[in-house]
């Protein structure tokens, strides 16, 4: 699991890396968790601050789907 968001890097959120990480509140069918599972973080701010379509992201729920720094891997943004 990442602990940050390296800059360069692609990342997507995945339903299961989150019930790994967090309890969801609820029943989590059709709710926010499954509809964004899979999509690619659009804005990263910061190397814990992400964000899919106004949902805030944390590092441990993604994925990181591309690596565009295999050298620079302990870089953050």
């Amino acid at each position: 699991m990442s602990k940050q968001f390296i800059k360069g890097n692609v990342y997507v959120f995945t339903t299961k890396k989150f019930m790994k990480v967090d309890e969801p509140l609820g029943d989590k069918k059709g709710s926010w968790i499954t509809r964004l599972n899979g999509n690619k973080i659009t804005t990263i701010h910061n190397s814990h601050d992400a964000y899919i379509e106004g949902f805030a992201m944390k590092p441990t729920w993604c994925k990181c789907i591309k690596n565009n720094n295999p050298k620079i891997e302990s870089e953050a943004i």
